[in-house]
């Protein structure tokens, strides 16, 4: 996804599980950061809880992207338009350079 485009925006219904807002926003995330992105840092803010089955809209936009570092938020709606979640993320783009320390950032 360009830095121009328009901000990803979809309904979406809380899943069973552990942590089901964060599984969600996940997927939406990643598609925002665009192909081959690796996630460097998440954070997540939570609202008031939400039930499964209870109805949602996702939203993602890049907030700032460099040729190699894409800086991402989205959050979560409810139907009556509370914020369920918060998220910012920090995604590489591309291989590391060659010769790169694989376990420093």
């Amino acid at each position: 996804m360009s830095d121009e485009a328009s901000p990803l925006s979809r309904a979406a219904v809380v899943p069973q599980g552990p942590a089901p807002l964060s599984v969600l926003m996940d997927a939406l995330m990643a598609e925002v950061a665009g192909p081959g992105a690796e996630p460097v840092s998440v954070s997540i803010d939570y609202g008031p809880a939400v039930a499964p089955g209870q109805a949602l809209t996702l939203e993602g936009w890049v907030d700032r992207a460099t040729r190699t570092i894409v800086f991402a938020r989205g959050r979560v709606l409810t139907a009556d338009g509370g914020v369920a979640a918060q998220i910012s993320a920090v995604f590489r783009r591309g291989a590391p350079p060659a010769g790169a320390n694989p376990d420093k950032a």
